[in-house]
């Protein structure tokens, strides 16, 4: 299969060649992302690879992260070293990576998706990868703190945008649930997890959602897709996946939080001291403030009043969740 004409798919005989693949060793099976990412078809060694270009935005970090993933014997597709040993190649302002592909892949249940980040937080300590990109690097208290503040206030300022009384009221009860939570999170030694955190030289994946993990046909867990890997504290990743989790219409909510926090901290006990800001995380209206952000960013203010009904449920999925995790029923 020829490439759509896109400018790197026209650069691939450039890559490849640094893999000691000739034009005529390798065809290209699909164009996965429009001039990103092909599937190629490695004849002179009969197997197939995934080829993958990074943004201009982006620095070696996610593919070094993947080879030393890779070395550290976690689950993820084996990276294929070019001809200088190299895990990467670069092409003008880009950089190239190939990795071996996986095929017959299968969804992932909850509980394995659980276990494999924890493993993923386990493993992703990597001190060898500091410096690299300074964008990378942990934020801070304040940073982390701050997060809070702003969505707090947005929510603020979205509930007094709304005319609805409904809809209105309960942007008022997201907001104060929200202080509420932030004021506890303020109470707790967040420093003290911030600098653990940094001490180990956390590793967040930061897109960890239902399209990253998946079963082999072996059964075993494989994580994917690092681009947005930073160093910062795996709450964020736990959040995020909450979050994700949340959103599956099949989910039973209560049934998912205890496999969360159980699942998650047994995997890893060194770190069940911060279980409680964990918890506190947990119960702030992360999630709804995410899908209201997401409706205004597409629809503007006007899109709160067309989107009432759907954001009622969610106020009130975000109530039901707070309630069950104030009363700690996860055991």
């Amino acid at each position: 299969m020829e490439p759509r004409g896109g400018y790197y798919s026209k650069k691939l005989p450039d890559v490849m060649s640094e893999y000691n693949l000739s034009i005529e060793d390798y065809e290209i099976i699909k164009e996965l992302k429009y001039d990103k990412v092909w599937l190629v078809k490695d004849k002179k060694y009969g197997r197939k690879l995934v080829v993958k270009r990074l943004e201009k935005t982006k620095s070696v970090f996610p593919i070094l992260l993947h080879q030393k993933l890779d070395k550290s014997n976690l689950l993820v597709p084996p990276v294929i070293l070019s001809r200088d040993g190299e895990a990467y190649v670069q092409i003008k302002e880009r950089y190239f990576y190939v990795n071996e592909f996986v095929g017959s892949l299968k969804k992932i249940s909850t509980d394995r998706r659980i276990e494999a980040l924890a493993a993923f937080h386990k493993t992703a300590r990597f001190k060898e990868l500091r410096g690299i990109d300074e964008g990378l690097e942990e934020e801070g208290l304040e940073g982390f703190l701050n997060d809070y503040s702003l969505k707090i206030k947005q929510m603020c300022d979205w509930g007094e945008s709304v005319k609805n009384p409904a809809l209105k009221k309960k942007l008022v009860e997201m907001e104060r649930m929200g202080k509420k939570i932030y004021q506890l999170i303020q109470s707790y030694d967040v420093k003290s997890y911030l600098q653990k955190m940094k001490d180990k030289h956390s590793i967040c994946h930061a897109d960890y959602n239902m399209n990253n993990a998946y079963l082999t046909k072996e059964g075993k867990s494989l994580i994917l897709d690092f681009d947005f890997a930073n160093f910062g504290p795996p709450i964020y990743d736990f959040r995020f996946l909450m979050e994700s989790l949340m959103r599956k219409e099949d989910q039973d909510m209560k049934k998912m939080l205890v496999s969360l926090f159980t699942i998650y901290f047994d995997k890893l006990p060194e770190d069940r001291r911060y279980r409680d800001l964990y918890l506190l995380d947990s119960m702030f209206p992360h999630d709804f403030y995410s899908q209201v952000s997401s409706i205004v960013n597409k629809e503007g203010l006007n899109g709160l009043e067309k989107n009432k009904k759907r954001l009622i449920q969610l106020a009130g999925r975000e109530k039901k969740k707070y309630r069950f995790l104030l009363k700690e029923e996860l055991k």
